[in-house]
């Protein structure tokens, strides 16, 4: 709990850098010709090309943008699987864990926790469970989606002002105004929404699973429509979207836990 705790805050400090970002309109387009580094290199620009290759296949970016989310969100679905049948295991254990605690309650010399942290982890091994594999999909998604920041406030149709860089009539290139505004509140909503559904897996059993979707909500909530407001309208659409495919997601595998991570 601690430590996927430290996890969302560590998320939190990145989205807040990312935020801050967001009003730079300085930026050059990246293409092959420019691109440097591992990250822009392997990661960025092969996402720009795909998106771009999406929008020629397609000829409209907004919905490029969208299949290129979906594609994404589909292609790490195992990950969120894998990590929400360990997170059952882990609740099926909970009171034998908490039978281990109970054994060495008032006991804080550095003996007895260490022993009750050896039981713990030979119960873990025993039944298959890694207590990190509920982090797998942010470690994943938190790198994706600094990607596609970079993508679409770097991309050439996009910050080039190109014509076609238009969705429903909005420019998505456009930052800190009112279709940047529409979409941050929708993608709050959003949120808000799956912190309901969270705090209803409470009834189940799943108690701390949705305390950590409730303080990972109210940490990313301002945050995430912030950076909504503030980025390239086009960056607005992928959180959207991205949401509306986990709250999905969420219906079919009837477990909504599996709205907790907001991008």
């Amino acid at each position: 709990m601690k430590k996927k705790l430290m996890l969302v805050l560590m998320l939190a400090v990145a989205v807040v850098v990312l935020t801050g970002c967001g009003v730079n309109t300085d930026a050059t387009p990246i293409t092959p010709d420019n691109a440097d580094g591992l990250w822009r290199t392997f990661l960025v620009l092969p996402l720009i090309q795909f998106i771009t290759w999406l929008n020629n296949l397609i000829g409209n970016l907004g919905v490029a943008i969208i299949v290129a989310t979906i594609i994404v969100k589909v292609a790490i679905m195992p990950l969120t699987l894998k990590s929400l049948k360990n997170t059952a295991k882990m609740q099926e254990l909970q009171p034998e864990m908490d039978k281990i605690k109970k054994k060495y309650a008032g006991k804080n010399d550095r003996g007895s926790q260490m022993a009750m942290n050896q039981e713990i982890q030979l119960m873990y091994r025993e039944r298959g469970i890694n207590p990190l594999a509920g982090c797998l999909p942010m470690l994943v998604q938190m790198p994706l989606m600094i990607a596609f920041f970079q993508a679409f406030s770097r991309h050439p149709l996009i910050i080039g002002g190109a014509e076609g860089a238009y969705f429903l009539g909005m420019n998505l290139a456009s930052v800190a105004e009112i279709p940047n505004v529409v979409f941050a509140a929708l993608v709050a909503g959003l949120m808000f929404y799956s912190q309901n559904r969270q705090q209803a897996s409470m009834q189940n059993g799943n108690a701390q699973a949705a305390q950590t979707g409730k303080m990972m909500n109210i940490m990313f909530m301002p945050m995430i429509a912030l950076m909504v407001y503030f980025s390239p309208l086009a960056m607005g659409l992928y959180f959207l979207v991205s949401n509306l495919v986990q709250t999905l997601q969420s219906f079919i595998l009837k477990k909504p836990g599996a709205t907790a991570t907001p991008f």
